[in-house]
C-alpha cells in the first residue's frame, strides 16, 4: 500500500490535529505559566563516628545503617513535624523527604517550597529536631549525664597534664644534688605523682568509654541545608513540547479512529475497490440561489462548465470500443444531484452541436419540468401509455438544441408503467432519432431504477463522498449486475475544492483551477453555502472541510468590522462595565 493511504487521513483531517494539538499546547502554557517556582533544600547528618575512625568495624557500620533507616523514618513522624513547627512559630508543613542514602550510615531530609529561604530555615530545623531525639542530646536523663561526663573529662584533662609537668619538674630537680634524702624524698614524690597520673588516667578512660565520643547512636550533621538559587522541575519549554506531542498524538489518533469509522465512499480509491470502475467525473458544489440545472448554459466559461466537458469527454472515450447511444443518470440516494448532473451533462453535450434529448424517467419525483421550466404535460408517462406519440412530447428546451420528455401526468401504478415492454420500445425510437438520449432515473432504492438501467447502454452513477456506506455501495454493485446493466463510471458531485484536496481525486485541476479562472467564479466560492445539517454536522464539515457556518462566519466579519470603525465606543464600554463590576453593579 502506498504511503498516501496512510497519510491520507492526517491530511482529510489536518484541521481537527492542529486544533488539539494547539489547545494541548496553550493549555499546557497556560498551566505552566501560573505555576509557581518550586525550590528544594537539602540537609544531611550522620549516624555515628565511625566516619573519624581510622579502623573502623563491620559490625558498627551495619548498625549505624539500621539506626539511619529508623531516624529517617522518625523525621517523618507528628512529633518532628509538631516540633518543627513550635519552634518556627508555623502551622503548617510544607512537602519534604527523608531518606537514607544508599549503603551509607546518612539520613538526608530535602524540603520543596516556592520560597527557598523557607525551605532552608525548616530544613535546618527539622535536623535540629531529629538530633536531639537521640539519646545523647536534649533534657532526658541520658542527656544530663553525658553532659557530667564531659565535664568531668575536661577536669581530668587538666589534672593529667598538670600531673605530667608535675612529674617532668620533679625529674629535672635530680640533676645537680648531691643529697641522699633529697634525691630520696624527689624519687618518692615522682612515684606518688606517677601514681596519681595512672590514677587520672584510669578515670579518664573509664568516663571516655561512656561519652560520645565512640558512640554508634548519635547524630551530627555533615551538610547543612543550602540555600538554593535554582528552581527543580522540568523546563517550562519542554513541558509544553511534550504537551504539543502528547495533543498531536491524540488528534492523529482521532483522525484514524474517525477515518475508521467512516466507512463511506469518499475516495477514487474506494470507487476503484468496491466498483472496480474509475470516477469519470468530479463536480464541485453549485450555487444553491441560481438555477443549478441551467448552470452550463447560463456559465459556459466556468470552471463548473469544464468539469462537465470533461466528463463528456471521458463518455466520449467509452464510445470507441462500443457505441453508447443512451445513457441512465442515477443515484444511491435521493438529494445526491442526479437531475442537476443529468440537466448540465445534457447542456454540456447539446453545445457541441449532437442531437440530445434529456428524458425524465423519475416518476415517482419529477423535478426536470421544474428545473428547465417547462410544462409538465404531455410527457413519458403519455406515451408509455400510448396516450401521444413521441413528435408530441419531445419539446425543444430554448435554441441550443437540446430536448427535453418530461415526466407527464404522473399514473397511479408506476412500477408497472415503468416495468412494461412499452419502456424498452420507446427508448428505442428514441435512439434512432437522436445521437445521444439521456435519462434521468430515481434513485437506486427505488426497483424503477434497476429495469429503467437494464434498458440502456450505460449507466452513470452520481455520488455525493462521504454519503454512501461502503455496504450500501456493494449491494448496488450486485443488484446492478444482476441486472445485467452496464455502469460506465461514478460521478463525484457536490465536493469543494477543500475536500478535493484531502480526496486526492481533483487532479485534473492545473491551470484549470480558479487561480487562473477568476474572472469566470466571480460568483465564487464565498457564495456557496454548504448543506444545512446539525451542529455537530457542521463541526464535522469544519474539521474534515474547513467549510464555517454562515452564522459563525457572519458574526466574525461583524466583530472584526465594529473593532476596526468603533474602537473609541467599545473601549470606553468596556472600561463601564469594568468600573460597574467593582462597584458591585
Amino acid at each position: 500500500m502506498e504511503i498516501n493511504a496512510y497519510l491520507r487521513p492526517l491530511v482529510r483531517w489536518w484541521r481537527l490535529v492542529v486544533i488539539v494539538t494547539m489547545l494541548a499546547v496553550i493549555a499546557s502554557g497556560i498551566s505552566t505559566m501560573f505555576q509557581p517556582d518550586v525550590y528544594v533544600s537539602k540537609t544531611t547528618l550522620v549516624i555515628g563516628t565511625t566516619i573519624l575512625d581510622p579502623n573502623p568495624d563491620s559490625g558498627q557500620i551495619y548498625i549505624a545503617q539500621q539506626l539511619a533507616q529508623i531516624y529517617a523514618d522518625m523525621a517523618k513522624r507528628e512529633p518532628i513535624q509538631q516540633a518543627t513547627m513550635e519552634a518556627l512559630r508555623i502551622d503548617w508543613l510544607p512537602q519534604y523527604q527523608s531518606k537514607v542514602v544508599p549503603q551509607t550510615q546518612m539520613v538526608e531530609i530535602s524540603v520543596t517550597d516556592t520560597n527557598p529561604e523557607r525551605a532552608q530555615i525548616i530544613a535546618n530545623e527539622l535536623a535540629r529536631q531529629l538530633i536531639k531525639q537521640s539519646p545523647a542530646i536534649g533534657d532526658t536523663e541520658t542527656g544530663i549525664r553525658q553532659e557530667f561526663i564531659r565535664q568531668q573529662l575536661s577536669n581530668l584533662q587538666l589534672q593529667i597534664q598538670e600531673t605530667e609537668r608535675t612529674i617532668a619538674e620533679l625529674q629535672s630537680s635530680l640533676v645537680g644534688l648531691n643529697s641522699a634524702s633529697q634525691i630520696a624524698n624527689i624519687e618518692q614524690a615522682i612515684r606518688e605523682q606517677t601514681q596519681k597520673l595512672t590514677s587520672l588516667r584510669e578515670s579518664y578512660a573509664s568516663f571516655l568509654a561512656n561519652s560520645q565520643q565512640g558512640a554508634l547512636n548519635i547524630l551530627s550533621v555533615v551538610e547543612p541545608a543550602n540555600l538554593p538559587t535554582r528552581s527543580v522541575g522540568t523546563n517550562k519549554f519542554i513541558i509544553i513540547g511534550l504537551a504539543g506531542i502528547v495533543g498531536l498524538s491524540l488528534g492523529a489518533g482521532a483522525a484514524y479512529l474517525l477515518d475508521f469509522l467512516d466507512r463511506t465512499v469518499k475516495t477514487t480509491s474506494d470507487v476503484e475497490r468496491i466498483f472496480s470502475l474509475p470516477v469519470i467525473g468530479y463536480i464541485s458544489f453549485l450555487l444553491e440561489k441560481s438555477n443549478n440545472a441551467t448552470y452550463v448554459a447560463d456559465n459556459p466559461n466556468s470552471i463548473l462548465a469544464e468539469n462537465f466537458r470533461l466528463l463528456r469527454s471521458n463518455i466520449e472515450f467509452f464510445q470507441i470500443s462500443k457505441p453508447i447511444k443512451t445513457i441512465l443518470v442515477t443515484s444511491p440516494n435521493q438529494g445526491n444531484g442526479k437531475t442537476t448532473i443529468a440537466a448540465n451533462l445534457a447542456l454540456s453535450i447539446s453545445q457541441g452541436e449532437q442531437e440530445v434529448v434529456l428524458v425524465d424517467a423519475d416518476l415517482r419525483r419529477p423535478a426536470v419540468h421544474k428545473a428547465l421550466n417547462m410544462p409538465k404535460e404531455p410527457g413519458l408517462s403519455e406515451l408509455i401509455r400510448n396516450k401521444a406519440d413521441i413528435n408530441e412530447v419531445v419539446r425543444p428546451w430554448t435554441e441550443n438544441g437540446l430536448k427535453v420528455i418530461t415526466c407527464g401526468n404522473i399514473p397511479p401504478n408506476i412500477t408497472e408503467v415503468v416495468g412494461s415492454k412499452r419502456i424498452g420500445s420507446i427508448l428505442g425510437e428514441l435512439r434512432e432519432q437522436f445521437e445521444l438520449v439521456i435519462v434521468d432515473a430515481p434513485p437506486l432504492i427505488i426497483a424503477d431504477a434497476y429495469n429503467l438501467a437494464s434498458r440502456v447502454d450505460g449507466v452513470i452513477l452520481v455520488m455525493e463522498p462521504g454519503q454512501t456506506s461502503e455496504e450500501q455501495a456493494r449491494t448496488i454493485k450486485e443488484q446492478l449486475d444482476r441486472s445485467n446493466a452496464h455502469l460506465l463510471g461514478i460521478v463525484f458531485n457536490k465536493i469543494s475544492e477543500q475536500s478535493a484536496h484531502s480526496y486526492y481525486d481533483y487532479q485534473y485541476r492545473s491551470l484549470y483551477s480558479p487561480k487562473y479562472y477568476g474572472d469566470y467564479i466571480s460568483k465564487s466560492s464565498r457564495e456557496q453555502q454548504p448543506p444545512k445539517g446539525s451542529r455537530g454536522k457542521k463541526l464535522i464539515s469544519f474539521l474534515e472541510h474547513g467549510e464555517m457556518p454562515p452564522e459563525v462566519s457572519e458574526g466574525v466579519e461583524n466583530a472584526i468590522t465594529a473593532i476596526k470603525t468603533k474602537p473609541r465606543s467599545m473601549m470606553e464600554r468596556l472600561r463601564r462595565s469594568k468600573k460597574n463590576g467593582r462597584n458591585g453593579k
